[in-house]
């Protein structure tokens, strides 16, 4: 039998019954190798009670039998290509990232484009609807990267064509090329305040963190086991997110650091009270890691308002210490393998100078260039 010009399937139903209850039985036809082949699905009918349920579950089957026909091409759904996108991209993104895109994909893009046909989802269609919601400006943008991920899918799968342009790359977002709220500078006398105001373990956590600049994620995942007690030095090895562990940031994060006599000594003392715990800074609650969330609400963000420094977040520790890096003269090279950034460039967007380092810089080079003749008596 000679294959015919694809038709347009929109899948056969049929309810069975059976002896505890019914299944509904989803029939394809299917041609490989110029045969045709008949495809079946099974869909229980405790949880798939009404024909309409079932519809709407086998859509992307629907899609995905009649991608090479015109008439889906133009009539599929956007919510055919989320689908594909919950199927094929969300499993391989990390713990909190899916997590988060999981999140705005119920909450704001399949509610607003679940129905829409794809070429209803333009980029002045998106644009009105961004300027319509009350979000943060990163969030805006990483539902963007979702829509542009899932355009993508779209036209790997051949539901657009491929040569055309991504539509989301025309959308613009205001307030996403720069941070909205600043940074702030962090000096080591106050960074010492700090520390001599926050309590037991707080306070070594807030030094390791700002000592060796690393991301709360990775302090709090902190073991025992990464101490190199004789070479004095640890290894960042992983990170705790949205209650589970994972990989580093990146690549690059996972390093090994050299670790003070000091902090050494801090850290010694402070091993005995953990008692048999594999972390460094087990939860009173849990046993486990801490919350950085918590952390945060319940003790580094009281202590900061109490001293007057503003806005102040476990990241400003990182900031600061490559602020406090540059000032000791460390090279870039230096401080970008201290704070594990992939790139030097990052490195650079990280941190300010000091007012009394960029004093004492300034004074050097007036010293060298104002003529003393010019300089009243």
């Amino acid at each position: 039998m000679k294959q015919t010009k694809p038709r347009y399937q929109q899948g056969s139903i049929q309810r069975v019954s059976r002896k505890h209850g019914f299944v509904w039985k989803v029939r394809f036809s299917d041609w490989k190798d110029g045969k045709r082949h008949q495809k079946t699905l099974t869909f229980s009918g405790a949880k798939f009670p009404t024909e309409a349920d079932v519809r709407r579950e086998i859509e992307l089957e629907v899609q995905m039998q009649n991608r090479d026909t015109q008439r889906a091409k133009i009539g599929a759904t956007f919510g055919a290509i989320t689908r594909l996108y919950r199927d094929k991209h969300l499993p391989d993104l990390e713990h909190s990232t899916r997590q988060t895109n999981s999140y705005l994909l119920k909450n704001y893009i399949e509610p607003r484009f679940d129905r829409a046909p794809i070429r209803d989802v333009t980029p002045l269609a998106v644009s009105e609807w961004m300027a319509e919601l009350t979000l943060a400006p990163t969030t805006k943008s990483s539902i963007r990267s979702i829509l542009s991920v899932c355009f993508e899918l779209a036209a790997l799968h051949q539901f657009i064509p491929s040569t055309e342009r991504n539509p989301m790359s025309l959308v613009k977002l205001k307030g996403t090329s720069k941070r909205q709220k600043p940074i702030a500078q962090l000096a080591i006398a106050q960074f010492q305040k700090l520390i001599e105001s926050l309590p037991e373990p707080i306070n070594i956590m807030t030094l390791v963190a700002g000592g060796l600049g690393l991301r709360v994620s990775e302090l709090v995942a902190l073991k025992w086991e990464d101490i190199g007690w004789k070479n004095k030095q640890i290894s960042i090895e992983r990170k705790f997110t949205h209650g589970a562990l994972g990989l580093t940031k990146t690549a690059a994060s996972e390093a090994v650091l050299p670790l003070d006599d000091g902090l050494l000594a801090i850290l010694t003392a402070w091993k005995p009270k953990t008692g048999d715990s594999e972390w460094i800074f087990p939860s009173t609650r849990t046993g486990g890691p801490r919350s950085a969330s918590m952390l945060l609400q319940d003790h580094l963000k009281p202590a900061i308002e109490k001293l007057g420094y503003g806005r102040v977040t476990w990241h400003t520790l990182r900031h600061a210490c490559r602020s406090w890096l540059g000032g000791a003269g460390a090279s870039l090279t230096t401080q970008k393998d201290l704070l594990r950034h992939s790139d030097i460039d990052m490195t650079l967007n990280y941190g300010k100078t000091l007012p009394k380092e960029m004093r004492r810089a300034h004074e050097k080079i007036a010293k060298k260039i104002v003529p003393k003749v010019m300089i009243a008596t």
